[in-house]
């Protein structure tokens, strides 16, 4: 006697491979994509006539009022409080220590491979803020004669990119940064109230403000972008911006206090 398989069953074996071969293909699909975004996402070109931005970014209103950090670990060397360096305003109402970049460019010169360098110096880290790109190394390391460490994480997950400890003065530690770009925030578990940020970009076009709130990104292809201020505490602000050959643009940005 033979025995045909239920029907029932064999529309269910059916369907089942159809979706799994749907499935298959629709992962593939999203691998192929998501592969293909992170391929090559900025493309090194000579830019022989680029243009410049120039500016300064300020607050909208006065800097709120920040008290002075507690030191709570060896006081006998950092003292016993330490100046916020939330917000920094310059004398003309600049604002350091914000990172001022373009978004989304596709294609310029060619980022750094230079070596940045971020040092703990008296119980603070210096300096606060800076930009860098995929490829270059950071130099970890410290002025002070008491027991450190440099934690970087990366600001949207809190991963921990490496921890450092840098146990005397003189010390110093190189590693590379992260292979993608992001946001990386810092901190030495030791010493609760230091931190700083590192914006790492696939592309050169970012500056940090110095004292006077200033900033010039310099040799970028014509065309129009979006160009991003972001500061620590007020956040950030994105601003269109059209670059002309050879020529220089001002671009002005104000943040609002929070």
């Amino acid at each position: 006697m033979i025995n045909f398989p239920d029907e029932d069953c064999m529309a269910n074996s059916m369907m089942g491979g159809v979706l799994r071969s749907l499935g298959a293909a629709v992962a593939g699909s999203a691998l192929f994509l998501a592969q293909t975004a992170l391929a090559d996402p900025y493309t090194v070109v000579a830019v022989s006539n680029g243009g410049s931005i120039e500016g300064v970014v300020k607050l909208s209103g006065d800097a709120p009022a920040i008290a002075p950090i507690k030191v709570t670990k060896n006081q006998d060397y950092c003292g016993a409080s330490i100046p916020s360096p939330v917000y920094v305003v310059g004398k003309n109402g600049g604002l350091q220590n914000v990172e001022v970049y373009l978004k989304d460019i596709a294609k310029g010169r060619a980022p750094s491979t230079d070596t940045i360098s971020l040092v703990n110096e008296h119980c603070m880290f210096n300096p606060r803020v800076q930009g860098a790109s995929v490829g270059q190394q950071i130099k970890v390391s410290s002025d002070d004669p008491i027991l450190h460490n440099t934690h970087p994480q990366n600001s949207e997950t809190n991963a921990t990119l490496y921890n450092i400890a840098l146990p005397f003065k003189g010390f110093s530690v190189t590693k590379p940064l992260p292979a993608t770009p992001q946001l990386i925030k810092i901190k030495c578990d030791a010493h609760e109230w230091m931190h700083a940020w590192v914006w790492e970009f696939d592309h050169p076009y970012f500056a940090t403000t110095g004292e006077d709130g200033r900033f010039t990104i310099k040799d970028i292809p014509p065309g129009t972008y979006t160009l991003v201020a972001w500061q620590e505490a007020a956040g950030e602000k994105s601003i269109s911006i059209t670059v002309s050959a050879g020529k220089t643009v001002s671009a002005d940005i104000q943040l609002a206090p929070k």
